[in-house]
């Protein structure tokens, strides 16, 4: 994971929404694992390997 601030994250213009989601216990407890290991919130290291997954997913094949 790229080292960034979630307000990097947003794309220019974009309008934010708030969400919820509900996530199982072992998934949280990793994803806080994560965000310690990097020095960031937890909401940092959702956002981002969202982001990335969704970039990834949405690119045109080459």
């Amino acid at each position: 994971m790229k080292s960034s601030t979630s307000s990097s994250i947003a794309r220019p213009g974009e309008e934010q929404r708030r969400v919820n989601v509900d996530f199982p216990a072992w998934m949280i407890a990793a994803l806080d694992r994560e965000a310690r290991r990097l020095g960031v919130a937890r909401q940092s290291v959702i956002k981002v390997w969202l982001a990335e997954r969704l970039e990834h997913h949405t690119k045109p094949d080459a």
